[in-house]
């Protein structure tokens, strides 16, 4: 059982070697930041080295994967580190996750094969799947620390990971000129971290703290089924979220081809490049807004909250105006002539990339009030946007459809998302209204 912690924002270290919010941020703010910011370059230098269709190829892998691993995850971890007390160990929390892992690979690797005939792709859909699986292993580590409010740990290994991965993948793609050995050096580089720093990472926070150690998973029929029906709701949720997501990419691929997808892949991932550091900054956060729901506390739960909505309602608007100042000589800079074409996509991807951010910082509020269902109704819509807009707007204006597309899916997500954290706000303490 975790114990309640001491809310000094001013703290470094708080009680039970717990850190600040503040401490917790900066950790995993620049673990975050290094892994964005090695993911993009990957992608650049991708780009720079081969041309859009082997992005594009490298862009499917991603499409086919990332949506099954993320569904995969179950929210796992965000039940772990919102839950106050409960009858799971951190064992049955693993021991459903390499489960789901189990089943998320059989589907990549089932969705690659059935996607292409294509041997290249179907290796790199292959290696990109063991990626993802060796990942989901280490964000339930990482779940560990985030509940024992030790971001620090998750910023180092994130911090190892992102240049070691980038490192990897693009000394692969230099020396051979193959995506396959780029894609394995990927693979590599997340078993190297999981085993070398996570784990051992891991025990030692047991250490720091009795309630819970890394050890083997724990295979009780009884606990994983009844962990498996707390998460239904945030796997379904998350399976709506993944339509929003990556759907577009794929009706780009099947309506323009592997070359448009390459182009929109390598703008969306520019522009959606701020949502991991957000992320970042909501991880740091939950645990805290998950004890002031819990606690009934209204006006520290709305106050942090709002904050760190309105801070990023800000950077989103300046990002925005820059995109439309200056998008084409941007893209020309990262990517190449090619890519700075599609100034005007880079735009609308970026007031998209607004949008999701913020109401990324208010699921974060969701999340803590652990409404799960709610979660999973809200996105239902999300998805049925994504739907009508991808096959109604993709077809019709090309890439600029897809922009808008995306546009409008967070836009509509934003709004479930503030609807469904207003009905569900807490209740102030009865102590501190009569106060």
């Amino acid at each position: 059982m975790l114990a309640t912690p001491h809310f000094a924002a001013d703290q470094d270290h708080v009680d039970g070697g717990r850190r600040s919010i503040l401490g917790n941020f900066r950790s995993v703010f620049i673990g975050r930041l290094f892994s964005s910011l090695s993911m993009w370059l990957a992608l650049m230098l991708l780009a720079k080295l081969s041309d859009p269709m082997t992005v594009g190829i490298y862009a499917l892998a991603q499409a086919l994967c990332i949506p099954i691993g993320e569904v995969a995850k179950m929210g796992l971890r965000e039940i772990h580190s919102s839950s106050t007390s409960g009858p799971y160990l951190f064992g049955n929390y693993l021991a459903l996750r390499l489960v789901a892992a189990g089943v998320a690979l059989v589907l990549m690797v089932a969705s690659g094969i059935l996607q292409t005939n294509s041997a290249v792709v179907i290796w790199v859909v292959v290696l990109y799947a063991l990626t993802r699986c060796m990942e989901l292993v280490s964000d339930m580590v990482h779940g560990l620390f985030q509940a024992h409010e030790r971001m620090d740990y998750i910023g180092r290994s994130l911090c190892l990971l992102g240049p070691l991965s980038l490192l990897f993948l693009s000394a692969g793609y230099w020396a051979t000129g193959s995506l396959v050995v780029a894609v394995f050096g990927q693979f590599l580089a997340q078993l190297l971290v999981l085993a070398f720093y996570d784990v051992p990472m891991g025990r030692r926070c047991a250490k720091l703290r009795s309630s819970e150690a890394v050890g083997p998973p724990i295979w009780d029929r009884g606990a994983l089924q009844g962990l498996a029906l707390q998460a239904l709701p945030l796997a379904f949720a998350t399976v709506l979220v993944m339509i929003a997501v990556y759907l577009p990419r794929l009706v780009v691929e099947s309506a323009l081809g592997l070359s448009a997808l390459g182009l929109f892949a390598a703008l969306t991932a520019l522009s959606m490049s701020p949502n991991r550091v957000v992320n970042s900054m909501g991880i740091a956060v939950s645990v805290r807004l998950a004890h002031y729901h819990a606690a009934g506390d209204r006006a520290r739960f709305v106050g942090l909250l709002g904050r760190f909505a309105l801070g990023v309602a800000a950077f989103g608007t300046l990002a925005v105006a820059i995109a439309a100042a200056f998008g084409d000589v941007i893209l020309g800079l990262v990517y190449t002539a090619e890519f700075a074409a599609q100034g005007n996509l880079f735009v609308w991807l970026t007031g998209a990339a607004t949008l999701r951010c913020i109401a990324d910082v208010l699921k974060f509020g969701m999340v803590a009030s652990r409404r799960f269902w709610w979660l999973a109704a809200q996105y239902a819509v999300v998805a049925l946007v994504a739907v009508l807009t991808s096959f109604t707007l993709i077809p019709r204006l090309a890439l600029t459809g897809a922009g808008i597309a995306m546009c409008l899916i967070f836009a509509s997500h934003l709004i479930v998302v503030t609807l469904g954290l207003l009905y569900n706000l807490p209740r102030t303490r009865q102590a501190d209204a009569v106060a």
